[in-house]
């Protein structure tokens, strides 16, 4: 898959000869949603014989309107992800556009003339609501105004479930409210984020319960509170874990929030590794205990909820 980076004003060089199938959107997350946008832009690209394109941009486009505060500021998916989802769903090229008060300030046929004529485009596919600016016109239900008849229009309507529709908003709130199952319904994959292993306090080697403690980026949204069923992949191989996103509360009320995870059945040394976390289920929220042993006997229990859970989806972990 071929990665335009894109900055407005575009270079004179900056362009395509060849036809391609446009599939517009922020994807934040690449949900089902975003994943019925791209795949219909694909049976068009696949018919037609033109290239699967997808213009997509480099951050919140709201960071150009109005002050975002850190929770807002973060992402369902950071790049490489949301990279690795484009390809995986047969894209072909993707531009990757900087977003910027320039770009927004466009008009709309300054818009359509520069990034939809100008990359040949015989069809564009986005959602109902996408926009491509400031104005109210800036919509897919205005966009053939400006087409001047060079390219179709394809506008996707909402993906529902459970009678509402799938949106990056709704996922933020599942994982603000530790529901990591309805955010795997709604993604069509379990939620993931990525960080490498970094030195803790080392308390869960002490307990029998040794951790990796996982450093996300700031920008990575993650599920609230709570401990959790977790896939982990380490290099190429995957593994069952839990775990815990929260203070430590039993033995301070002032410490940081970590991520510290714990492999089952695993004795390797991984720090400075880079694992990628699927969250598959949520056990139950953080307690602060009176002893390290009552922790101690919960951890098992945890750790019997999780064995019990592979057993229950022993195809969560591959072989290959």
């Amino acid at each position: 898959m071929e990665i335009v980076k894109l900055h407005y004003p575009l270079a004179d060089n900056v362009g395509s000869k060849e036809k391609i199938v446009l599939a517009m959107g922020f994807f934040d997350g690449v949900h089902l949603g975003h994943q019925d946008v791209i795949n219909k832009a694909k049976q068009i690209a696949e018919k037609s014989g033109a290239k699967l394109a997808v213009l997509t941009y480099d951050h919140h486009p709201a960071i150009v309107y109005k002050q975002l505060n850190d929770h807002e500021k973060r992402y369902l998916t950071m790049y490489e992800e949301k990279m690795r989802i484009f390809e995986s769903l047969g894209v072909d090229r993707v531009y990757y556009t900087n977003y910027t008060y320039a770009f927004q300030a466009q008009s709309e046929q300054e818009f359509v003339d520069n990034f939809i004529k100008r990359f040949n485009a015989i069809t564009v596919v986005a959602g109902f609501d996408h926009t491509y600016g400031g104005t109210d016109t800036a919509d897919m239900k205005h966009l053939p105004d400006y087409s001047d008849g060079k390219f179709n229009v394809v506008t996707a309507d909402p993906i529902e479930f459970e009678g509402e529709k799938v949106s990056s908003t709704r996922i933020r709130k599942a994982l603000d409210d530790c529901d990591v199952n309805l955010t795997t319904h709604l993604l069509g994959r379990p939620f993931r984020s990525q960080g490498y292993v970094v030195h803790g306090r080392e308390v869960g080697r002490l307990l029998g319960y040794p951790t990796a403690n996982v450093e996300h980026s700031e920008l990575q949204w993650l599920p609230n509170v709570g401990i959790y069923v977790v896939r982990v992949q380490v290099g190429d191989q995957q593994h069952i874990a839990m775990a815990s996103v929260g203070h430590n509360v039993t033995f301070s009320d002032k410490l940081p929030m970590t991520i510290e995870i714990n492999i089952l059945d695993f004795n390797q040394n991984i720090y400075g590794e880079t694992i990628t976390v699927d969250w598959l289920d949520y056990i139950r929220g953080e307690v602060k205990f009176a002893t390290t042993e009552q922790l101690t006997k919960q951890l098992y229990e945890d750790e019997l909820y999780t064995r019990d859970y592979l057993k229950r989806h022993p195809e969560i972990i591959s072989t290959h």
